[in-house]
């Protein structure tokens, strides 16, 4: 897999969004243009293994989210990535770039150097290899001198065995079940936390085989 990084300089200082190039997609920075597509994208396949988006999903909703994207950016809280995918779309015989989800570094932590990462895949685009790439992009990026950081969570659901088997082929451990409040289905709901921390004598990112 080959990784370029485009910022202006280290540590979250630089006003430049990151963009990450891989060899399936590339992940940019939001736009308002993209709010059409993401209602569009959005239904219950994805949005029950998600924390916090409500169904149905409305435009409104997902112009809510580029615009918390972009102060979470601003506040060096999170980094909110679009997805463009190089492979043909759904809509078009063309190979067209095309947006088909959203991965995130979320509860940035440049004190203790760890950060959640999150992501969705719209559902027509699933079984491509994208969120493998995707994952693999953001954990190289996060273990990178522009971020530095050393560890690298994510929460899923235990019956999401798709995410499950994506965030293990990417070298992410099972670190047990937390218990929290859902606030969409307005109950606590188990989940699993995965974990993944930097070696020490890692001098290269290792990239995940993709089908």
């Amino acid at each position: 897999m080959i990784i370029q990084l485009q910022t202006n300089s280290r540590n979250m200082v630089s006003n430049a969004f990151p963009k990450l190039y891989g060899v399936l997609i590339n992940l940019i920075e939001l736009s308002v243009n993209d709010a059409q597509n993401i209602a569009h994208l959005m239904n219950y396949n994805i949005s029950k293994y998600l924390y916090e988006v409500p169904d149905p999903y409305s435009v409104e909703d997902a112009l809510n989210f580029i615009k918390s994207a972009d102060s979470d950016f601003k506040s060096r809280r999170a980094l909110h990535f679009a997805i463009e995918y190089k492979g043909k779309s759904e809509s078009t015989s063309n190979n067209n770039l095309v947006l088909v989800g959203a991965i995130g570094i979320n509860n940035i932590d440049l004190v203790n150097k760890k950060a959640n990462l999150g992501y969705w895949i719209g559902e027509q685009y699933w079984g491509r290899g994208i969120a493998s790439e995707c994952i693999r992009l953001i954990i190289d990026y996060a273990f990178s001198t522009e971020l530095g950081l050393k560890e690298v969570l994510a929460y899923v659901f235990p019956e999401n065995k798709a995410s499950i088997r994506v965030l293990e082929k990417n070298g992410m451990k099972n670190k047990g079940e937390v218990n929290e409040y859902h606030k969409i289905s307005k109950r606590y709901r188990n989940s699993l936390k995965y974990s993944i921390v930097l070696e020490c004598d890692k001098t290269e990112s290792i990239g995940p085989s993709l089908k």
